[in-house]
């Protein structure tokens, strides 16, 4: 048998004319996808690839070589995935632990009792999952929506807001933005926005800033709960205190909001494609994202 790991590498590099795009597919270097290359051409006793300067170009005996290989790579590929998909009903989503405990769990529910025979399992990090070493089907993932190695959607457009209790509004008389320096500011290592919200919405100075007392999380679990208890004003986002907005525990009492660079994505890779559990799981947060943004505005 000829090395397979190099079939597949010339394989792909013959699909998409590039060693550089074989390997984001394959998730090896450049490199590694040419050595893989030379070590067949050296099986087979024939060049596969003319390799000029900014092109690739294959062979005749590398595209007769290629035309026979394809089908059956092709069946391979497709009997596997679907042995895999019948021998496995399970799923596995990742995302941080935040959006896992405020915004998803309270809505799973609904989707074991949609689907009973699914298994669910949640991969809760603040840490973004390698789909190459993690046994994770999807991912929802807070970051710039840029990543050509992944099959990404936008589900929610990020803006920091800030939240209070009504009761900690009205003790600290809190009519006026710049009135933030007679508040306690709860901040969080996972949203460091403060600097950037007040730089935008106030006129406080740095030396004023230095003086407004804060409480400091590493936790935005942590953080949402001292919000709840009327121990300062905090930043965050809709999706994280949604029910907690809604049943008027935290109101929002100014308008302004910050936009971010970043935003959540829901994403997996392309290759394998999702399993039949997988695009279930995919649409039904699709189908919750979508519900969560028409309730935004609350």
């Amino acid at each position: 048998m000829p090395p397979l790991r190099s079939l597949v590498a010339f394989e792909a590099a013959v699909r998409h004319a590039s060693f550089k795009l074989a390997a984001e597919e394959m998730c090896i270097t450049p490199g590694a996808v040419s050595q893989q290359v030379q070590k067949l051409e050296h099986w087979l006793g024939h060049r596969l690839f003319v390799r000029e300067i900014r092109q690739l170009k294959v062979t005749d005996q590398g595209m007769s070589y290629y035309s026979r290989i394809a089908p059956a790579l092709e069946q391979i590929n497709t009997a596997s995935k679907s042995f895999r998909e019948k021998q496995s009903n399970t799923v596995c989503l990742s995302l941080s632990q935040t959006l896992a405990a405020k915004w998803l769990g309270p809505r799973l529910e609904d989707f074991v009792s949609r689907h009973p025979n699914i298994e669910v399992h949640i991969n809760a990090s603040n840490t973004p999952v390698n789909f190459n070493e993690e046994p994770v089907d999807l991912a929802i993932r807070h970051f710039d929506g840029k990543d050509s190695s992944l099959n990404i959607q936008l589900v929610h457009d990020d803006e920091v807001r800030l939240f209070c209790t009504p009761q900690y509004r009205e003790t600290v008389g809190l009519k006026h933005l710049n009135q933030l320096t007679k508040t306690t500011i709860i901040i969080t290592s996972p949203y460091p926005f403060w600097d950037d919200w007040l730089t935008a919405f106030t006129s406080i100075d740095t030396e004023a800033r230095k003086e407004i007392t804060a409480l400091h999380f590493d936790q935005t679990l942590l953080a949402i709960d001292a919000a709840k208890r009327s121990q300062g004003v905090i930043l965050s986002n809709a999706l994280m205190v949604q029910d907690e907005l809604k049943q008027g525990e935290l109101i929002e009492p100014f308008p302004q909001r910050l936009s971010l660079e970043k935003s959540y994505y829901l994403v997996h890779p392309d290759n394998p494609p999702l399993s039949n559990t997988g695009c279930a799981l995919k649409n039904w947060l699709l189908e919750k994202f979508s519900a969560s943004d028409a309730n935004k505005g609350l």
